[in-house]
C-alpha cells in the first residue's frame, strides 16, 4: 500500500513539473513586445499584441490570420482588390461583407457605423453580436480603403471576453499601415 502512495505522489509530481516547464518554455516563445505582421507580399502590416501567434486555420480566404485561443481573441484580414468591383463606395463594400457575415449568424444585431481616424486610409467600423452553433460572439467589422484595395478587418471574441480584449482589437485597428514595397 505504501509502494502504491508513493508511485501515485510520484506521478502527481512529475506532471505537476512538466506542466510547469512547459509554461515556461511557452512563454519564451511568446513575443515581448507586440510584432509587427506583413501580408500579401508585404504590401501591408499590422501589429500583432504581443501574446498573441500567427493562426492558419480561422479563415480560408483570410490573408492573414491571427489571435490568442486563451483569451479567444482573434482577428482576420481579407483584402480585395478594388479592380473587381464595379466602382463601389467603401460603406457599399462594408454593407457587402457584413451581409455575409450576418447570414451565419442567429439573434444578428448591428450597430451604427461609426468613422475611424486613420489618417490618409479610410475606415469604417460596426459592432456586431449574434450567436453561431449557440455560442455567443461580439465582432468588430471594420473596412479600410486604400488607394487599390479594399481591406475587410474582422476581430471577435465570446461575448463575456469582447471588452477584456478591446485594447489588443483597437491596437490591431490603428496599426494597419501600407509598406513601401
Amino acid at each position: 500500500m505504501r509502494k502504491m502512495v508513493i508511485k501515485r505522489s510520484f506521478g502527481i509530481a512529475v506532471i505537476l513539473v512538466v506542466a510547469v516547464f512547459s509554461g515556461i518554455v511557452a512563454c519564451d516563445f511568446l513575443p515581448k513586445e507586440p510584432k509587427k505582421v506583413d501580408f500579401l507580399d508585404k504590401s501591408f502590416a499590422v501589429l500583432m499584441p504581443k501574446s498573441w501567434s500567427l493562426k492558419s486555420d480561422l479563415n480560408d480566404q483570410a490573408d492573414l490570420q491571427m489571435g490568442n485561443p486563451f483569451k479567444e481573441a482573434y482577428t482576420i484580414i481579407i483584402t480585395e482588390n478594388k479592380m473587381d468591383f464595379d466602382d463601389i463606395s467603401l460603406e457599399e463594400h462594408s454593407d457587402l461583407t457584413r451581409s455575409l457575415i450576418q447570414r451565419g449568424l442567429k439573434g444578428y444585431h448591428e450597430s451604427d457605423p461609426e468613422i475611424i481616424d486613420m489618417g490618409d486610409i479610410q475606415a469604417i467600423r460596426y459592432r456586431l453580436t449574434g450567436s453561431l452553433d449557440g455560442i455567443n460572439l461580439v465582432y468588430w467589422h471594420v473596412t479600410l480603403e486604400t488607394e487599390n484595395h479594399y481591406h475587410q478587418m474582422i476581430l471577435w471574441s465570446l461575448k463575456s471576453k469582447f471588452m477584456k480584449n478591446e485594447t489588443d482589437f483597437n491596437s490591431v485597428i490603428h496599426s494597419f499601415e501600407m509598406l513601401d514595397g
